[in-house]
């Protein structure tokens, strides 16, 4: 492990009820890297996410995050996860929502701190949301809602943001935002996101985990139709050309 790393998985294997997701898994990611995971459904992307979160524990191997067990490394973490369950009836604002990232910070009950207030603003105006804080969330549209749930995971102020499918259901042009978004936030966090899209995510990231029960590393740039057939088979994946991309 080197003194930049993130993450890293040594020998990783996982099975539910015997049946192996991962199997002798062996890869690092270390700090200020964007990378992907990707792979087709069921190939153990989620799986790995657990993993690096400490929500699952490997029956084999060792997962570290910034080289100690996950459960310690929590409060380093930013997560999106892929849905968001929540009453759309239920009258919380934009700024209510990400509030909620700072919980974990508090050391009782009560109001917020201005500390709090200040760190969510901040992460409002980091993906250019800041003119809804005070908006319901529920009429926030698709692509507005996935921001505010990214601001969510920044407010609390993470050394690493992990996202699952977090363009999944944007339209290109906003899947395109999304990823510049993204991008920008990698300049000061490790960024890890989950998706089956070969296309977008690879114009933006350094380093390509291809899971499907084994994981293989690629530079971003090797991504390419063969890798994608032996990961996908016959599905419909899209290939970014890096030579048009600056």
């Amino acid at each position: 492990m080197s003194d930049n790393s993130v993450i890293e998985f040594n020998n990783v294997t996982f099975s539910y009820d015997g049946t192996a997701a991962l199997e002798n898994v062996n890869f690092e990611i270390e700090q200020k890297e964007f990378a992907a995971i990707i792979g087709p459904n069921g190939g153990g992307k989620t799986t790995m996410l657990k993993l690096t979160l400490g929500l699952l524990e490997p029956q084999t191997g060792r997962v570290s995050v910034f080289g100690t067990a996950p459960p310690a490394a929590r409060g380093r973490i930013g997560y999106v996860p892929q849905q968001l369950q929540y009453d759309e009836y239920f009258p919380a604002t934009v700024m209510d929502v990400v509030l909620l990232a700072r919980l974990s910070g508090q050391k009782k009950l009560g109001p917020f701190r201005a500390a709090d207030r200040r760190a969510a603003r901040a992460a409002l105006d980091a993906v250019n949301l800041a003119d809804k804080a005070d908006a319901p969330f529920s009429v926030l549209s698709i692509g507005q809602r996935q921001k505010a749930l990214i601001a969510r995971a920044v407010a609390c102020e993470p050394d690493l943001l992990l996202l699952d499918e977090p363009a999944a259901n944007l339209d290109p042009t906003r899947q395109s935002y999304m990823y510049e978004l993204l991008h920008e936030l990698n300049k000061t966090l490790t960024v890890v996101i989950v998706s089956h899209d070969v296309g977008f995510v690879s114009k933006y990231v350094e380093k390509v985990l291809c899971v499907n029960r084994t994981v293989a590393l690629h530079p971003a740039s090797k991504i390419e139709g063969e890798i994608a057939s032996k990961l996908f088979g016959k599905m419909e994946v899209r290939i970014v050309d890096h030579g048009q991309h600056s």
